[in-house]
Parts: structure tokens; sequence; C-alpha cells
């Protein structure tokens, strides 16, 4: 741009024309007109978009409902969850002699491990469903050490990854505790000795033959179902939910009741103990319902499952 035509060449002043330059923006920065429009964070660690992590948590979230429906398939029908439990529904003959074993091994994967599953696939994270399969976990573990069947212990490891994976990548709220039930509670502690008293000698094993399913026997695994039983109602008089109540209380009344039609059995509790023991699982089941019409509305809230 020249100042003045009519000065002379060499004392004109000549001016550049304008040029817009163009300068790399700093990572996370998006040039404008006038100004810098941010849209991340310019330093390492700083604070995470509210978007990101609402990307992230989407993502783990999915996973998590994947992992859980694999868990699902795996421990429910893989293990033989269901097809154990179907053996005396299906009078398989070949089994007879171990029906309760057959019963016990389904309601404990099918039952008490593989429903909470299910409903993590639902509800990812959720604490109670969690829960429930903690207490499972250490029952397994629990039964392995007591009848030190090795085996046994790599299929608790096995859930224990399962459960730690879930939980990662589930991220669940903290579990509110309350003041335990009192009826429930009385149950649980009721339901202990017998437990212990009907797990010690499957657990001890040494005399009968044993019922094997994938290279794991079922009598420590019998003793450990007892545990987690009786370790769900505990859970269901702190937390005041379903879930743990009548999975606990289904397992009670199918062993009390095919007690009572096979008595001589192994492992069976014969009819005076399967009578008592499949009252005592519907006393879970209705105490459980009562104690969540007691509780006030907030603390009915509070628990998972409606």
């Amino acid at each position: 741009m020249v100042d003045n035509p009519s000065q002379p060449a060499h004392h004109r002043r000549v001016t550049p024309p304008l040029v817009r330059q163009t300068h790399a923006a700093p990572f996370g920065l998006r040039p404008t007109t006038f100004s810098w429009r941010w849209s991340f964070p310019t330093r390492a660690g700083g604070p995470v978009p509210v978007h990101v992590r609402l990307v992230r948590m989407h993502t783990r979230r999915s996973g998590a409902r994947v992992v859980a429906a694999l868990a699902a398939v795996f421990w429910g029908l893989l293990w033989f969850g269901l097809i154990d439990l179907l053996v005396v529904v299906e009078q398989d003959e070949q089994f007879r002699q171990h029906y309760m074993f057959e019963s016990g091994w389904g309601l404990l994967y099918l039952v008490v491990v593989a429903v909470p599953l299910v409903l993590l696939v639902i509800r990812p994270g959720d604490p109670i469903a969690l829960a429930q399969l903690v207490v499972a976990t250490l029952a397994v573990l629990v039964g392995a050490l007591w009848g030190l069947a090795w085996p046994q212990l790599w299929t608790g490891l096995g859930l224990a990854l399962t459960v730690g994976l879930l939980a990662w990548l589930g991220q669940p709220r903290l579990l509110r505790w309350h003041r335990p039930d009192p009826v429930l509670a009385v149950l649980a502690v009721v339901g202990l000795p017998p437990a212990l008293a009907y797990g010690a000698p499957l657990a001890r094993n040494t005399t009968e033959v044993e019922d094997i399913t994938n290279g794991v026997s079922h009598y420590p695994m019998q003793a450990s179902l007892a545990l987690a039983v009786v370790g769900l109602v505990a859970l269901a008089a702190l937390t005041r939910s379903r879930l743990p109540a009548w999975t606990a209380g289904f397992s009670a009344c199918w062993l009390g009741l095919e007690s009572i039609f096979y008595p001589a059995l192994n492992a069976s509790l014969g009819r005076s103990g399967g009578a008592l023991t499949a009252a005592w699982g519907v006393l879970v089941i209705v105490f459980a319902e009562t104690a969540r019409r007691r509780a006030p509305e907030a603390l009915r809230r509070s628990a998972s499952h409606p």
C-alpha cells in the first residue's frame, strides 16, 4: 500500500498487505476470529469435562453388562447350574442317589449366583447383587478350605475374579447398612448351627463315593450352599432387600421339600429336617416382606429392589 502517490518513489512508505497468519493451536483449543474457544483442558491432569466422564461411564457400564451376561451364561449354564437343578425334575435315574447334590449344585450356581448376575445385566453396579455374589464367593471358599477341596478353591477364586471385575466396571455405590431386622437376624442365627451340622460331614467326607462335576466334588460344595443360604438371610436382615431373602428362602424350600420326598438319599435332611428347613425358608420370605413394609419409605427406597 502506497501512502501518497504524488511523492517520489524513494520517499514513499509501502505497507505490505494484511496477511492473516495461522498458527498451530494448543491441544484442545479451537481458533476463531477473535478468541480461542476452550473444549478440553490444556494441561495433563486437569479437570475432565463432564461429557468425557459420561462417555467413560457409559463405556464401563456397557462393559459391565457384557461381562455380567457372559458370567451368567457360564455359571448358570456351562457350569451345569440349570442342568443339575433339572436332574430331579426330569427324574434321571442315573443320578438318583445324587439327587440332593445335583439340586444343591443347581441352586448354588443358578439361583444364588446366576440370578444376581442377570440383575447386573439390567442394573450394572447394583450393590445388593454384588453383595450377594460376595456372600456366595466366600461360602465357596470357606467350603473349599473346610473340606480341603482344592478344585473347589479354584472355583471360588474364579467367582472372586468375576465379582472383582464386575465391581470395577460397574463402579457401584456404597452399600447402605441398616440396623438388622430382629426377626431376620434371629432366623439367620437359628439357621447357622444346623447349617454347620449339615455341612460338616459333607465337607470332610471320606466314606461315600463322591459326585463330581467339572472335576469338583459336590460334597464340600453342598456344605457351601448351606453356608451361603444362611449368609444371604443375614444380608437381607442388614439391607431389607428382596434378592437375598427370596433366593435364600427358595433354596431352603427346594432342599426341604426334596428331602421330604427323598429322605434316604445322601445329603437329605430327612422328613422332619426337610419340613423344618422348608418352613424356615417360608418364614425368611414372609418376614423379609414384612420388614420392608414396616420400614420407613426412605429406607425402602434406599434398597435396590422394590
